[in-house]
């Protein structure tokens, strides 16, 4: 278990902590498409934006909310 990091959290998280770096993580592989795609960093960093912060408000409202527990 690294850093309480379980192999199925890709599937449901468990944490916090877990939900925020699974979320980063395929937010940077679809990010990394798009940037594919359109071949502009601009259009990579603007995705990879939008998604680590969907991530991290979607993760503290899972949280503040109870589903972790």
């Amino acid at each position: 278990m690294l850093l309480g990091i379980n192999w199925y959290d890709w599937i449901t998280p468990t944490t916090p902590f877990a939900a925020v770096v699974i979320g980063i993580l395929f937010s940077m592989l679809i990010a990394f498409m798009v940037w594919y795609e359109s071949r502009e960093w601009k259009v990579f960093f603007a995705f990879l934006g939008l998604g680590v912060g969907v991530t991290l408000v979607g993760a503290g409202i899972l949280d503040f909310f109870g589903y972790f527990n």
